[in-house]
C-alpha cells in the first residue's frame, strides 16, 4: 500500500468492499490503542497519530472521516475521550495550518497533546459506525491506491503477444516491489515513539529530510508518514504525512469560517467555527 502510522497500522484497514460498510467498532477502557487505530477503516479515518506527551506519556488520536463521533483520543494505550466533528475538524486544520506555515506541528506535540486531552470528552466506552464510503479528507482518499496501477496493466495488454510479455514482466516487477513496500510498511509500523533514532534509520532510510529548530522530520512521501526526531530518539509519527499534504494538497486543511489565528497548540479549541457542536 502507498500508505501508511501506522503502517501497519494500514495493512488491516482494507476489510471492506467497496460500497459495502464495515462493522461497527466498540471501544471500551480494556482496548488497547493501536489495535483500534489500525482496525478504523482507510475510508474511515482522516489521520492518526502517536506523541511523546509531558512525562513522556503516550498519547494517540485517530481522527474519523464521518459518523457523530469527529475523534478518538487515547492516553498509554487506552481510552480516554472523543472529540465532536467540529472540534476534530479544527483539530485537523489547524495543524495543518501550522505545518503550512513551516512550523510542522509535531514541533510542539507536547503541547497540541495536553490541548487534545483538555478538549476530549472523557468516554469509557464508544461505538464507532463507519459508512464505507470514503470521503475528501479520509487517508484512503489522500493516499494513492497501488491496485490502480495493477488494473491498468491487466487493460494495457490487450490481445498483442509482445504487449502481454511486457506487461507479464512489469507485472512480476511491481509484484516484488509491492511485497519490498510491504515489508517496509510492517517495519515502520512497529516502531512507537521512544524508539531509537538508529532503530528507525536501519528499517528504512528517510526519503526526505526537514530540519527543525528542534529535531529533524524523517519523512517517507511513498509511504506518507512523518517521524519526528529529537535527540536520537522518535516523539511522534504522524499518518497520513501533514508535511507531504502541506506541500502538495494543502487546500485539504482548509476548513470555513475558521479563526486561523486561534491555530495554535493551546488555543486552537477556540478556533472552532460558531453553531452545532
Amino acid at each position: 500500500m502507498r500508505h501508511p502510522v501506522f503502517l501497519s497500522l494500514l495493512l488491516a484497514a482494507s476489510a471492506a468492499s467497496a460500497g459495502n460498510a464495515p462493522p461497527p467498532l466498540t471501544i471500551n477502557s480494556q482496548s488497547d490503542a493501536r489495535t483500534v487505530i489500525r482496525a478504523v477503516p482507510e475510508e474511515g479515518a482522516t489521520d492518526r497519530f502517536e506523541v511523546l506527551a509531558a512525562e513522556n506519556e503516550l498519547v494517540s488520536y485517530v481522527g474519523l472521516s464521518d459518523g457523530d463521533v469527529g475523534g478518538v483520543v487515547f492516553r498509554a494505550g487506552k481510552l480516554y475521550g472523543t472529540l465532536t466533528r467540529a472540534q476534530a475538524d479544527t483539530f485537523y486544520a489547524c495543524r495543518g495550518y501550522a505545518t503550512a506555515r513551516h512550523q510542522y506541528w509535531a514541533q510542539d506535540a507536547a503541547r497540541w497533546a495536553r490541548s487534545l486531552v483538555q478538549s476530549a470528552h472523557p468516554a469509557t466506552e464508544v461505538e464507532l459506525r463507519f459508512t464505507g464510503k470514503s470521503t475528501l479528507k479520509s487517508i484512503k482518499a489522500v493516499l494513492d491506491n497501488p491496485a490502480i496501477g495493477q488494473v491498468k496493466a491487466i487493460v494495457e495488454m490487450g490481445t498483442n503477444p509482445l504487449n502481454v510479455v511486457k506487461v507479464l514482466s512489469k507485472t512480476r516487477d511491481e509484484h516484488r516491489k509491492r511485497e519490498h513496500d510491504k515489508d517496509m510498511l510492517e517495519g515502520l509500523g512497529k516502531l512507537a515513539p521512544g524508539d531509537s533514532e538508529t532503530r528507525l534509520a536501519e528499517v528504512l532510510h528517510p526519503e526526505d529530510l526537514t530540519f527543525l529548530e528542534r529535531g529533524i522530520i524523517m519523512a517517507y512521501p511513498k509511504y506518507s508518514v512523518d517521524f519526528l526526531v529529537r535527540d536520537g530518539a522518535i516523539q511522534a509519527l504522524q499518518q497520513p504525512s501533514f508535511l507531504q499534504i502541506a506541500r502538495v494538497k494543502a487546500a485539504l486543511f482548509y476548513a470555513p469560517n475558521m479563526n486561523w489565528a486561534r491555530c495554535t497548540p493551546e488555543a486552537w479549541p477556540q478556533a472552532v467555527p460558531a453553531g452545532p457542536q
